[in-house]
């Protein structure tokens, strides 16, 4: 839950006592469960509508092996859900060793612990009970598999295409969906034995937070490859990115290239996209990328330290036991382990990023006047049998079209 209030007019106070009531004396109505069904039945009725939605709902249905917890819900899901359920899956949620609280703003450390004192000091004590907010593991498609290659046609007076790439990455701690602990693989490097000469380097090679910082400036790289090379050297797109999802509690990531472009380029742009992805041993990464790489991510950094949003972002998980390998020294040395990353670090890390064709999964859209009634009836037929949906992202944002903007876990 995030809460936003001004300090005036006893505006913390009081967004401590609207926490204590979410807590204690929650209020649960069938008619605004109703609505909220209701809702969510839109967000999937419109998926059609969507060329960007369709495309990346059949993606990450694909990728995550039909796994719904990622997905807009379906009608048939929906309608299994009683007032009675959900309030079960929430409430169950809110004991105390399973929250933490932080607090970003222009405050006293009186005025906060008064507030922390009378509204959360008098929550009633709760524990969780083995199980009690376990869940199944999340697994990628076994490949090869006849899905890693789709496409869907829209029927449309307006020409265009768009396009989804991906595949697993390790999460931002160093797990892995095969549950490896590529910390676990060797005491201080992960190149295969080799030890640094330098410091800086060793610190960063031993860090918690070597993936989370070596596969971001990876990110950033990759980035500008497919920009200069997809983009403006062969012009097959109107614009690509390339962005990494690392979680923190959940054990595995991916990444995702999106493309925009035309009906007859957008084929060719996926493949160059492929070539990219897949070229940088045959293409050295050089001095200058990296530089240019760290440049981005300090700047970025520096420039949203100014915002309490990306303070809460950074504080996140840094209390929780299930995420035992952040601590302060995650946050305090951020910059000093951007400027500590070499390049060798970076292709230990692109070593772990899987990029073979047997692990890539992709979808093509095409909307156009040539795409035929049946197909694109036919991607309607298949919302109603209850397996497709899109990337969910919370209230009010499920019509986001692109499957990197999944931040919970």
């Amino acid at each position: 839950m995030e809460f936003r209030f001004t300090l005036r007019d006893g505006g913390m106070p009081a967004a401590f006592q609207l926490l204590h009531m979410v807590l204690e004396h929650s209020v649960w109505l069938e008619d605004a469960f109703d609505r909220a069904r209701q809702l969510y039945l839109s967000y999937y009725r419109s998926i059609p509508k969507s060329l960007e939605r369709s495309t990346a709902h059949k993606l990450m249905l694909a990728m995550l092996d039909g796994d719904e917890r990622f997905v807009e819900p379906t009608p048939h899901s929906l309608q299994n859900l009683t007032l009675q359920s959900v309030k079960d899956a929430v409430m169950n949620q809110f004991v105390g060793d399973n929250m933490e609280v932080s607090i970003v703003g222009d405050f006293t450390e009186d005025d906060v612990e008064s507030c922390i004192l009378d509204y959360l000091g008098t929550v009633r004590s709760t524990r969780s009970t083995k199980g009690r907010y376990g869940f199944n593991p999340i697994r990628f498609r076994p490949s090869p598999c006849a899905l890693q290659i789709q496409q869907v046609f829209l029927k449309d007076t307006d020409e265009r295409a768009c396009a989804y790439i991906a595949g697993p990455a390790p999460n931002r701690w160093g797990f892995t969906v095969e549950g490896q602990d590529l910390f676990g693989s060797s005491n201080s490097s992960f190149l295969d034995g080799e030890q640094s000469d330098f410091e800086e380097e060793s610190k960063l090679q031993g860090h918690p937070l070597f993936f989370g910082i070596t596969l971001g400036l990876l990110a950033e790289i990759i980035n500008s490859r497919l920009f200069t090379t997809v983009r403006d050297s062969l012009g097959l797109t109107y614009d690509v990115s390339f962005e990494l999802n690392l979680f923190d509690r959940l054990k595995l990531g991916w990444y995702v290239i999106s493309v925009t472009s035309t009906p007859g380029k957008v084929h060719k742009a996926v493949d160059a996209c492929k070539n990219v992805l897949r070229g940088l041993h045959s293409n050295k990464i050089a001095e200058r990328e990296l530089d240019r790489a760290k440049r981005t991510l300090l700047m970025r950094h520096e420039a949203e330290t100014k915002s309490n949003a990306y303070w809460l972002g950074l504080l996140a998980h840094l209390q929780a036991t299930s995420v035992p390998r952040k601590d302060i020294l995650c946050i305090k040395d951020l910059p000093l382990l951007y400027e500590a990353a070499t390049i060798e670090d970076i292709y230990c890390a692109y070593k772990h990023l899987k990029v073979d064709e047997d692990s890539l999964f992709s979808c093509i859209g095409i909307a156009g006047a040539e795409a035929g009634e049946e197909i694109s009836t036919s991607l309607e037929e298949e919302l109603d049998t209850g397996h497709e949906g899109v990337v969910a992202i919370g209230r009010g944002l499920s019509t986001m079209t692109r499957p990197t903007t999944w931040t919970s876990s």
